[in-house]
């Protein structure tokens, strides 16, 4: 799948045909469809980082999380100490595209 949206995406091709092993037509599927397939959405980011902080932070209550178009916004009040590590942790997650540190460090 990887490979079909990177080649519609790189050949600028809304659509690309897709054949059974014997090489007969069974469908197409377009470039958008395949892209979504590969991109978790804002929810998906949102629970992975809710636990990752939970498993961070002694209590994860303090902290509020927002995702965006894959960007991650972290408020609430933290131990300095912190910080910096959560907000690595939380830019290593797959499809994670930034992090915004609104923090306030206590």
């Amino acid at each position: 799948m990887a490979d079909a949206a990177w080649k519609a995406a790189h050949g600028r091709l809304k659509r690309l045909p897709v054949t059974d092993r014997h090489g007969r037509l069974v469908g197409v599927v377009s470039r958008h469809d395949l892209l979504r397939a590969l991109i978790r959405d804002d929810a998906e980011i949102l629970a992975e980082v809710e636990s990752l902080v939970g498993r961070h932070l002694l209590d994860p209550r303090a902290v509020g999380v927002a995702v965006e178009n894959g960007v991650v916004t972290v408020t609430g009040r933290v131990d300095a100490a912190l910080v910096p590590e959560l907000l690595a942790s939380v830019g290593d997650i797959d499809d994670v595209v930034g992090v915004v540190d609104d923090t306030e460090a206590v």
